[in-house]
């Protein structure tokens, strides 16, 4: 008690007295008669609180009308079991140690789950677009038209693994179907704004050579044209993107700067979890996630950066700007040169994690935030139409 003041350790005396004197006065009473124990009352029934809405986007929607009978075309489910924030850091960053990269990897999980966890997301997801009221064409007659059995994939895998600028993707498709990838933001453009204007957005979760082979995918999304008239429904095309352990980046000021951070919750990230429609008419839409949808902790979120104090972070960081405006103004070059200065310099300070979690814990929550991401999309699908 030696960090106690006087009165603090004069009050903690009063209290463990008080407590003996009540103890042996309880010792010292007569026993009484037994006291018969009150009848079991009713537990209330808690009122069912509803989930929060999920917010969501749709691209397109006037080719969302009157459709009714649906056929899943492709289920990809992409898991990032290894993940990689980058940026700049500037400013206040700099002074404080805020890292500008963030390794995070996640410890317990068997990726050899990953196809039979896919399987049990498409079967939840099939099941809510039946509880909408849309009518599935079922996977025997969708395997046996002769238009999707030329969109098979000749190898029969069902199952990538891939770099991308987010980190290690594991892409693993449901059903045996095709497996066709296309950089979102491409289908329908998106903008990011910086500092120096805005510039067009890439989807993160897809590897430099999958982006490449991206205008393959879209011709074959172009031939769905001829299934969703053959079967007289449209063709759902499902992305899945999960994120074991999130890693984000925290903007600052100049908006092309910040510093990252992580936390140990899986998230379904937005824009990159939807349903991509192909009509008989050749018109697409997309419907998909506007915000994070995260699940409980996962587990713990453990430091594996050596010397990875917030001091030693700072001292990088110093150390790090010292040698590249030394570089800039010097007239050497090297990694500083030709930098901007203020907002705009990247200096390299990386943080690795391992998020440490177990089998039970990691597909119970993908069951139960897939649940959440399923039911919204396939809600706002059925309200659209």
């Amino acid at each position: 008690m030696k960090n106690c003041s006087a009165a603090q350790t004069l009050a903690l005396a009063i209290i463990v007295a008080a407590g003996a004197q009540d103890a042996a006065a309880q010792d010292a009473a007569p026993a009484g008669p037994p006291i018969a124990a009150p009848a079991a009352a009713a537990a209330p029934t808690a009122p069912a609180v509803p989930a929060p809405s999920i917010s969501v986007n749709i691209d397109n929607p006037e080719s969302l009308k009157g459709m009714n009978r649906v056929a899943i075309g492709t289920f990809t489910v992409d898991i990032l079991d290894r993940q990689e924030a980058t940026t700049q850091i500037s400013g206040i960053e700099l002074v404080t140690g805020a890292p500008s990269d963030i390794v995070v990897t996640l410890v317990g999980v068997d990726a050899a789950r990953y196809q039979p966890l896919a399987e049990a997301a498409y079967r939840r997801f099939a099941a809510d677009l039946t509880a909408q009221g849309f009518a599935v064409v079922p996977a025997e007659e969708l395997s046996a038209n002769a238009d999707f059995q030329k969109m098979r994939p000749a190898d029969g895998a069902s199952d990538r693994l891939e770099k991308s600028p987010a980190g290690t993707n594991h892409y693993v498709s449901a059903q045996g179907l095709p497996m066709y990838m296309i950089d979102e933001t491409t289908l329908f453009p998106k903008m990011e704004f910086h500092l120096m204007g805005p510039k067009p957005k890439r989807d993160p979760y897809m590897s430099w050579s999958t982006a490449f082979g991206a205008g393959f995918s879209m011709m074959n999304f172009e031939k769905q044209r001829a299934l969703a008239k053959s079967l007289n429904a449209q063709i759902l095309n499902v992305r899945v993107t999960l994120l074991g352990g999130q890693t984000r980046i925290d903007r600052s000021f100049w908006m092309n700067a910040g510093s990252s951070r992580t936390d140990a919750a899986m998230t379904f990230v937005p824009l990159y979890n939807r349903i991509l429609v192909v009509g008989p008419a050749g018109k697409f839409a997309r419907i998909s996630l506007a915000q994070d949808v995260a699940t409980e902790k996962l587990g713990d979120l453990v430091s594996t950066t050596s010397g990875g104090t917030k001091a030693t972070q700072t001292a990088a960081n110093t150390a790090i700007a010292a040698s590249r405006v030394l570089s800039k103004f010097g007239g050497f070059g090297g990694l500083g040169g030709g930098a901007g200065i203020i907002g705009s310099m990247h200096y390299s300070n990386k943080s690795t994690y391992e998020l440490r979690t177990d089998q039970s814990v990691f597909e119970a929550a993908l069951d139960q935030g897939f649940g959440r991401v399923s039911q919204s999309l396939t809600g706002e699908l059925a309200k659209a139409r």
